[in-house]
């Protein structure tokens, strides 16, 4: 009889653990950010592979659409960053795995508009996080994602670093 009271409370508790909503942010309009876009100034090119992902995220108990990116830093023949191999790994709906095998994350807070926020991890400056924001310019000739970028309160976590690899800004252009 002890056993099966210690059981109906147990399926009892884990019931009223698992009530908790799931919620949906999606944005079916990321699509059309998919593929690689390129920045080339000077010697520098910064190449920059996007792709539309539905993800749960655990903690918040959601659904969310985001576009993960893959980047590529070189100056010269030298990389400067890259996890740019890392793009042709499957992904999957599960944030921790892709926040993993990606460097940055953006979404649109409002579906319609033409601009995207996320954030960019700088894994050359202490794995800092960088605030992006992008307004997406689209003209019959072109597709282009003006960029700027800025530290985030928690940049590195006070380890005194205060370098960013990337240019604060720049123009990207759908190749």
């Amino acid at each position: 009889m002890k056993y099966l009271l210690i059981i109906i409370f147990a399926f009892i508790f884990s019931n009223a653990q698992a009530q908790h909503p799931l919620e949906y942010d999606t944005c079916n309009t990321l699509q059309q950010y998919q593929g690689e876009w390129m920045n080339v100034t000077g010697t520098d090119t910064l190449r920059i592979f996007l792709r539309p992902v539905r993800t749960y995220e655990p903690v918040y108990n959601n659904i969310k659409d985001f576009l993960w990116g893959w980047i590529e830093y070189k100056q010269g023949s030298n990389i400067v960053m890259s996890n740019y191999a890392n793009r042709n790994l499957p992904v999957s709906n599960d944030w921790d795995y892709m926040f993993n095998i990606t460097n940055l994350y953006l979404k649109k807070y409002i579906c319609i508009a033409d601009k995207l926020e996320g954030t960019f991890i700088d894994f050359n400056h202490h794995k800092g996080m960088i605030e992006w924001s992008a307004d997406i310019i689209v003209s019959p000739a072109l597709v282009k994602m003006n960029v700027w970028q800025q530290r985030t309160p928690s940049y590195n976590l006070n380890l005194g670093d205060t370098a960013m690899t990337l240019p604060a800004r720049f123009t990207l252009l759908k190749q």
